[in-house]
């Protein structure tokens, strides 16, 4: 499609996330390349998923959160210097210190803004895709520390800083910044003082579709903390009559915890699907979906759920603001996400109410469709 050679470096294929299915598909759109500091099985399968570039591990696999995130930024900072070999960089997630690494930017006239002592005319576009500024150094910061303990919280907060001012350095390099909703460019704004343009997630909307409707509502968003997705597992304790599919990743942190809630409880299941097999298939069956996150950058899940003609039980609070409609494609619940709220809007969502909501969910999802987020990635590019 391209006659630039372009490659997308994405911080790791750890998980299923939004982020990883993100950058999987913009590396079809574009037909790049992809480097990540590993390639993990508990993460997509690149080459089922029909992606044919070249994969590049910048690293080895690391589980450990806070040795994993060190050893990351230094192997991006490191072991990047294949680089210089493409016209066109994309940053994604944590890899943004590799940007010392490329050739210099295009001046606006169409030369180099290169040195002298450097090569002419070996230019490289640089453009950083935000999921969202790191939230451990910003808008999350205390939360992070309160975590940490008391005896080296002045080692996490001289690292902190020198992170801060690594990445602000980093950033400012960037020849174009993206970010997946307008609730993550207020932060960036807010925090970076950089206007960043939209380019929403897109889902594939010939891989999601209406298939039927079964016998329960389904959560498929990973278990971590900030997903509550124990909040759900709680509220179906308290409805025997209503039955919950959970779906997790092999790596996510919060896994034997809601297996240890579900435990005894016969309406509640949880599946894992190696390989993603069946994942389409069990949210085209469902009911409705749930999905309750604090303050989600955009949360492609619910877009998917929409896109298979199945209504989403939501938060009032971040990202989901921008994609999901009340009373049309969803049910909306208070950001605190009570017990009772959950419980409340799963026995609204009656099976019925949730085939009447159907035509609308599939026609909202259309609008963040694969085609409109190719559309504007390309033109973004040119």
């Amino acid at each position: 499609m391209f006659k630039k050679k372009i490659i997308i470096l994405h911080d790791t294929f750890l998980y299923k996330w939004g982020g990883e299915r993100l950058i999987l598909m913009m590396g079809k759109v574009l037909g790049s390349d992809i480097a990540s500091g590993f390639f993990s099985r508990g993460s997509f399968d690149l080459r089922k998923e029909g992606f044919t570039g070249k994969m590049i591990s910048v690293s080895s696999e690391v589980f450990t959160k806070g040795l994993r995130h060190i050893k990351l930024k230094l192997a991006f900072l490191c072991n990047t210097k294949f680089l210089q070999d493409y016209d066109t960089v994309i940053f994604s997630g944590d890899s943004i210190s590799a940007v010392r690494n490329c050739p210099p930017s295009p001046a606006k006239d169409g030369t180099s803004n290169s040195s002298p002592t450097e090569e002419r005319g070996k230019v490289c576009q640089k453009i950083y895709y935000c999921h969202t500024p790191p939230r451990y150094l910003y808008d999350l910061k205390e939360l992070y520390l309160k975590k940490v303990p008391f005896l080296i919280r002045p080692i996490f907060l001289l690292v902190s800083w020198i992170f801060k001012r690594a990445y602000e350095s980093d950033i400012s390099q960037m020849d174009l910044v993206l970010t997946n909703s307008k609730n993550t460019q207020k932060r960036i704004k807010d925090f970076l003082w950089i206007d960043a343009k939209v380019l929403y997630p897109p889902v594939d909307l010939k891989a999601f579709s209406y298939l039927d409707q079964g016998d329960y509502y389904l959560s498929f968003a990973r278990l971590s903390d900030a997903k509550r997705v124990d909040r759900i597992v709680q509220a179906f304790r308290e409805m025997p009559d209503k039955k919950l599919v959970v779906i997790y990743g092999e790596n996510d942190p919060q896994r034997q915890n809601i297996f240890d809630m579900a435990a005894g409880y016969e309406n509640i299941s949880c599946i894992t699907l190696p390989g993603n097999v069946w994942f389409t298939e069990y949210i085209g069956n469902c009911i409705a979906t749930i999905y309750i996150p604090i303050d989600e950058d955009f949360g492609m899940s619910p877009v998917e759920s929409m896109a298979a003609g199945k209504p989403v039980l939501w938060v009032d609070d971040g990202g989901l603001k921008e994609s999901i409609i009340p009373e049309k494609t969803g049910v909306l619940i208070d950001k605190q996400a009570r017990i009772e709220d959950i419980i409340q809007a799963v026995q609204y969502l009656t099976p019925e109410k949730c085939l009447d909501m159907r035509v609308d969910c599939e026609r909202r999802a259309r609008d963040f469709s694969l085609e409109k987020f190719e559309e504007e990635l390309i033109k973004s590019i040119e």
